[in-house]
Order: structure tokens, then sequence, then C-alpha cells
């Protein structure tokens, strides 16, 4: 009867110690598991884009003293460019418009609903070049072709360029011809432009790196002026940058 009863003491015993080392076992399966679970979970960085989009608007063109005083009126056109350049000053896009033939009379101002706007991306370590050509046209049938070619192809789109280098263009007119020629033109496009009709030339920069974080706007106002054939003339020219 002893013998028995130890027996049975020790089946408890038995049946007690597995379930104590199942409880373990389970618990340590639990921890490793709620480890594994914690390692594998980590958090996304989001990529933050630097690129900005900058627009072109032209605001005004005054005529306020002409080249010709014979004919009372100038016959104006307009070209106007974006140009990005990387830092090895190479042209990376670039676009571009005219506005005219127009003839112009004394004191007449040509306001912002005339002019088609302008933008492109600055991409990171970019630099911008915002370039202005006015001309007083004297064959309007050659002015007007080149104006359509521009228009045509330089206008369309956002267009990468070749690898043509800033630096060797030291004038905006000059700037001017380097992107249509990267937009495709060529540079018999540029014989079209006549450097005695030029009224004047103006070129903006802004780089990416050293944009305000604030400032948003960038005004521009030019007044040109000079004389041609001892006729003097002026105008005056406001466009703004936008960026975003």
């Amino acid at each position: 009867m002893f013998s028995i009863h130890l027996q049975h003491i020790a089946k408890r015993f038995t049946f007690k110690k597995l379930v104590f080392f199942f409880a373990i076992s389970l618990c340590f399966s639990a921890c490793k598991s709620a480890k594994v679970a914690s390692t594998t979970s980590t958090a996304t960085t989001p990529v933050v884009k630097k690129d900005k989009i900058v627009e072109i608007s032209i605001k005004s063109i005054e005529a306020i003293d002409l080249e010709e005083d014979l004919s009372f009126a100038d016959e104006v056109s307009l070209t106007y460019a974006l140009t990005i350049v990387d830092e090895n000053k190479k042209i990376l896009k670039v676009v571009n418009t005219s506005w005219g033939v127009e003839s112009l009379k004394k004191g007449q101002i040509v306001k912002a609903d005339q002019f088609k706007k302008l933008e492109i991306v600055i991409p990171e370590k970019g630099t911008l070049l915002s370039s202005v050509i006015l001309m007083e046209v004297d064959n309007y049938e050659k002015a007007m072709s080149t104006i359509k070619k521009i228009n045509e192809l330089g206008g369309l789109a956002k267009i990468p360029a070749t690898i043509i280098n800033i630096a060797e263009y030291e004038t905006p007119l000059a700037i001017v011809f380097a992107s249509l020629q990267a937009a495709g033109l060529g540079l018999k496009v540029a014989d079209r432009f006549d450097q005695d009709d030029l009224l004047g030339q103006s070129t903006f920069e802004l780089k990416l790196d050293s944009l305000s974080s604030t400032q948003k706007n960038y005004p521009v106002d030019l007044t040109f002026e000079g004389e041609h054939l001892k006729n003097t003339f002026r105008y005056k020219l406001t466009y703004e940058l936008k960026i975003r």
C-alpha cells in the first residue's frame, strides 16, 4: 500500500514538472518571436524633393521714346528664354518664346495678357538664366519667320539640351542664341538677329541653393535706352519670376 502511494506521488511530481517545463518553453518562444518582430520593423524616411519650378511672366513693355522718329512707330519684337545650367555651366534644358512683331507708338504700353508665360524646373544645384532680348525690326518678313520657328519648337516643352557650355556665351543675346541652338533650332536662326536692331538685352540669374525660403517672387524692372543713327530710344520692360 505504501509502495502504491509513492508511485502516485512520483507520477504527480513528473506531471507537474512537465507542465512547468512546457510553460517555460512557451514563454521563451513568445519572447523570441517578439524580439524578431521588433527587429524587422523599420521606419521609412520620406524623400524630400529639392527641385523648384520657376515661371516667367512679362508684365509690360512701355515705349517711352521711339527709335523711329519719322514713322512715329517702332516695329518691336521680344524674345525671352529660361535656360537651366548645371554646376559645370552645361545647358541642361531650355524653354523660349517670342512676341511680336508689333507696331508701338510713343507712350504705348503692352500689358501682361499679350505675353505667353513660360515655366521650367530647376534641379538641385542647378542655375536659372532668365534672358530677354528686345529688338526693333527693320525686315518684317525675316523677323516673323524667325519668331515662327522659335515658337514652333523652342516654346513647346522643356527640351533636353546638348552639351553646350554656356560659359562661352558672355552676353544675354549670345545666351539666347545658345538656348535656341540647344533647343534644336540651329545656328542659322541666330544669323537673323541683327545686332544693330538691338534695343536692349538682359540676363537675370538664380541659383537654387541660394534661393530664399520665404521669397517666392522676383520682380525684374529694366530700362533700355540708347541711340541709333542719331535717334534716341527708351523702353521699359517689367517681368516677374515666380518660384514654387
